[in-house]
C-alpha cells in the first residue's frame, strides 16, 4: 500500500478526533506541489539529471584514481570542483522561511557542469534580465562572500536568482502545517496537564494516610508499582533504553491494566470513588498514548513527503532546510516526556513508595532512621552494627561519618512520616528486630508478644 493511502487509513481508522484528522499533514496537496515543482524546474531546463550535475555533492568524496578523474573530465558528467555552479538556501527567520535557488555563472555559462541547449538559452535571458535591472555595484554586491567568486571585470562570477512559484509555495504550505500541528500539539499537552492535576488532587485525597477512617493509600501505592513497573511510555531497561513506539506503548499499557485486575487491585478498593479515579487515571494515558501515535504518522509524512521532494527535484533541500521545519522538529517523544514528567511531578510522587525508604545495608523500610553528617539514612540497628564492627565509612558515599553517631542524629521527623505512610512495613521491621533482641536475651525459644497473640486466637478458634 502506497504511504498517501496508509496515512488516510490512519487518520480515518485510528479514533483521532475530527479536529486532529483536519489538522494532520496534507500529504496529498504536497505530493501535487512536488509535482508542479518538478515541472516548473524543467520548464526552465532544470530537470533532475541537469541539476544533480550543478549542485554541490552532499558529502565530500575520497580522491578518484588518475585514470578516473581523467574519465571524468573527458565526458564532462562529473559534478563540479570548488564553486558549485548552483546554490540551494532558505532565507527568513523563526516565522517564515522562503527557499532560494541561486545559478553562478561565468562569462555566460555555469561555474562548472554540461547544460542542455535549453537551459543555456534560459540562463543567458536571465542574465540578460538582470543586467537591465541591475547596475554593476549590486552584481558586485551579490557575488561578495561567494568561494571562488570575483569582481564583474570581464572574467567575474554573476550570481542570477532563479525564480520558483511553486517550490515556494511547497515550504510554505508545510511550514504552516507544521504550525498547526505544534499548536495542536501544545493544546492538548495543556489539556493532560489540566486533567492531571485534577486527578492529583482526587487522588491525594483517596490516599492520604489515617488511623481512624478508610484509606486507599496501600491500593494506590501498589497500583503506582505496577505503573513505574510497566515503563509504559519511557524504558529504562538497558536493551530499549529510550522513549516507545505508539506499538510498545499500547501493549504495556495493556499489560498495566490487566497486571492490575490480575492482582484484584480495584476489587479491594475501600471508597467507591477510587473506582472513578482509576478510571480516569487510564483514560490519560490512552489519550497520551493516542496523541503519540497521532504526532508519529504525521512525523513520517513529513520526512517522506520532504524525501520525495528531494528526489523529484533533486534540490537537496533536506540538507539546507532550517531545523524548524526538519521532520524531527515534530517528535512524538516530546508530549509523552512532557506529560510523564507531569504525572510524576503531580501524582506518582504523592505517594511514596517503599523502595525510596529503604535501608542501604538491610534492604528494608529505615525503622528509626540515623541521619548520618553526610546526610545519608539508615536503620538504627545497622548504625549500631557498623560501630560495633568499627566500620567508620557510610554505605553510600563512604565518608568516614558513622563512628560519630549517637542518639541525637535520629532523625524524628522522617520516623514519624514513615510510621504514618507505612504502618505495616514500620510494624514488621520494628517485630523483626524485638524478635532478634529477645533471642539474644532469653535465647533461641524466644517469641515475640505478637506471636503469642496470634497463636492464642488461633486455639481459641479451634
Amino acid at each position: 500500500m502506497k504511504f498517501s493511502k496508509e496515512f488516510a487509513a490512519h487518520l480515518n481508522q485510528d479514533g483521532f478526533p475530527q479536529q486532529w484528522v483536519d489538522s494532520a499533514v496534507s500529504y496529498r496537496k504536497l505530493k501535487k506541489i512536488i509535482k508542479d515543482a518538478a515541472d516548473e524546474l524543467c520548464a526552465k531546463g532544470l530537470d533532475s539529471s541537469t541539476l544533480a550535475q550543478l549542485l554541490p555533492a552532499p558529502a565530500p568524496a575520497p580522491a578518484p584514481a588518475p585514470e578516473a578523474e581523467a574519465d571524468a573530465s573527458a565526458d564532462g558528467s562529473r559534478r563540479g570542483s570548488g564553486t558549485p555552479s548552483i546554490q540551494y538556501e532558505f532565507n527568513g527567520d523563526k516565522t517564515e522561511f522562503t527557499p532560494k535557488l541561486t545559478l553562478l555563472v561565468e562569462n555566460g555559462l555555469p561555474v562548472d557542469g554540461t547544460l542542455s541547449p535549453d537551459t543555456k538559452r534560459h540562463i543567458q535571458n536571465l542574465i540578460q534580465q538582470q543586467r537591465r535591472n541591475s547596475d554593476s555595484s549590486a552584481i558586485e554586491e551579490v557575488t561578495r562572500g561567494i568561494p571562488g567568486a570575483m569582481s564583474l571585470d570581464g572574467s567575474g562570477v554573476e550570481q542570477v536568482e532563479i525564480d520558483l512559484k511553486f517550490d515556494s509555495q511547497f515550504f510554505k504550505t508545510l511550514q504552516h502545517e507544521l504550525a498547526v500541528l505544534e499548536a495542536l500539539q501544545a493544546g492538548e499537552q495543556s489539556a493532560l496537564f489540566k486533567e492531571i492535576g485534577t486527578l492529583s488532587e482526587e487522588v491525594t485525597i483517596l490516599a492520604k494516610p489515617s488511623k481512624y477512617r478508610k484509606t486507599d493509600m496501600n491500593r494506590w501505592r501498589e497500583l503506582f508499582a505496577i505503573y513505574i513497573e510497566a515503563n509504559i511510555f519511557f524504558s529504562t531497561n538497558e536493551l530499549d533504553h529510550g522513549a516507545r513506539n505508539s506499538a510498545t506503548a499500547a501493549k504495556q499499557l495493556d499489560w498495566f491494566r490487566s497486571e492490575v485486575i490480575k492482582r484484584n487491585i480495584p476489587g479491594s478498593f475501600k471508597l467507591p470513588s477510587s473506582h472513578k479515579a482509576l478510571a480516569e487515571f487510564v483514560k490519560i494515558n490512552r489519550q497520551l498514548l493516542l496523541n503519540i501515535k497521532f504526532q508519529e504518522i504525521n512525523h513520517t509524512a513529513v520526512y517522506k513527503i520532504v524525501k520525495k521532494f528531494d528526489k523529484k527535484t533533486q534540490l537537496g533541500a533536506k540538507r539546507v532546510m532550517p531545523i524548524e521545519m526538519q521532520p524531527g522538529s515534530l517528535m512524538p517523544e516530546n508530549i509523552a516526556k512532557a506529560a510523564c514528567a507531569q504525572l510524576t511531578q503531580d501524582l506518582i510522587s504523592k505517594i511514596p513508595q517503599a523502595v525510596d525508604y529503604s535501608c542501604p545495608i538491610c534492604s528494608n523500610i529505615i525503622w528509626r532512621p540515623v541521619r548520618l553528617s553526610c546526610g545519608h539514612q539508615l536503620c538504627i540497628t545497622c548504625a549500631c552494627e557498623l560501630q560495633h564492627r568499627r566500620s567508620r565509612g557510610c554505605p553510600w558515599c563512604r565518608k568516614l561519618v558513622v563512628l560519630e553517631a549517637d542518639s541525637s542524629y535520629i532523625n524524628e521527623v522522617l520516623e514519624k512520616f514513615l510510621e504514618l505512610h507505612f504502618p505495616k512495613e514500620v510494624a514488621i521491621k520494628r517485630i523483626a528486630v524485638e524478635t532478634e533482641h529477645g533471642i539474644q536475651q532469653f535465647g533461641i525459644t524466644y517469641k515475640h508478644p505478637t506471636e503469642l497473640h496470634w497463636a492464642a486466637r488461633a486455639c481459641t478458634v479451634m
